[in-house]
């Protein structure tokens, strides 16, 4: 299998390229269409004897999508995934190539996928099949352990008259977006601020709630953190 390592760790890089994008979340306010985005970027390289191999490597900029709704209330989507049952993990570096038509995998990138990053423009949709990135709000903002998890056709249960309806990527020249901290400012804090499992829990990760699970860093991409 190909490896996949952070641009830091990497031995000789043959080719890179880089794709700066606007995330475009689409939803339905009392059946009106309401926009929010935020700019990231993914970088990536194709790797020549590294210490694990030849292989690929990905560095992500940016950070967590926020999506303000009518009447006060928001939420945000992360620049990771919540595995089926499982941790979170990675999920713009795989989600731009398919987006894009790029078949092969981080570490098994071509030239021709390279040529496609580098020439890629406009506005497109989405595309990972049923993997989408983890959608979060909270009860109270300033109060990070009040988060909780939603997939996007569960929307209209926690926001009434609200339909998800689609997301998109915009290649762009604009600056990645720094809203985030700012709007959170507990993203600063160098302590633990969400809950834990207690002490000798055996709760599956798949049973536990995302505020078990989540850290500061998953709201930012590795470059971002």
């Amino acid at each position: 299998m190909a490896s996949i390592v952070a641009l830091p760790l990497m031995g000789c890089q043959e080719e890179t390229a880089k794709v700066r994008y606007r995330v475009i979340a689409t939803v339905e306010v009392d059946g009106k269409p309401i926009e929010a985005s935020t700019v990231m970027e993914v970088r990536y390289a194709r790797v020549k004897n590294s210490l694990i191999g030849t292989g690929g490597a990905t560095r992500l900029y940016g950070e967590a999508l926020i999506f303000d709704l009518p009447g006060g209330k928001s939420f945000y989507m992360l620049p990771t995934e919540r595995i089926e049952n499982g941790p979170i993990a990675q999920i713009w570096e795989y989600a731009v190539l398919n987006s894009f038509g790029i078949k092969n995998s981080i570490g098994g990138l071509e030239a021709a996928d390279f040529q496609i990053l580098r020439s890629t423009s406009g506005r497109i949709p989405y595309s990972l099949g049923k993997r989408f990135p983890t959608f979060v709000a909270f009860e109270d903002d300033q109060k990070p352990n009040t988060i909780f998890e939603f997939r996007r056709d569960e929307i209209g249960a926690i926001f009434p008259n609200v339909c998800f309806v689609r997301l998109e990527l915009e290649v762009t020249s604009a600056p990645i977006t720094e809203r985030l901290r700012e709007r959170l400012p507990w993203l600063n804090s160098p302590q633990q601020v969400f809950d834990r499992e207690p002490p000798g829990s055996k709760r599956p990760t798949g049973d536990r709630p995302i505020g078990h699970l989540v850290t500061i860093e998953d709201f930012f991409g590795d470059g971002s953190r």
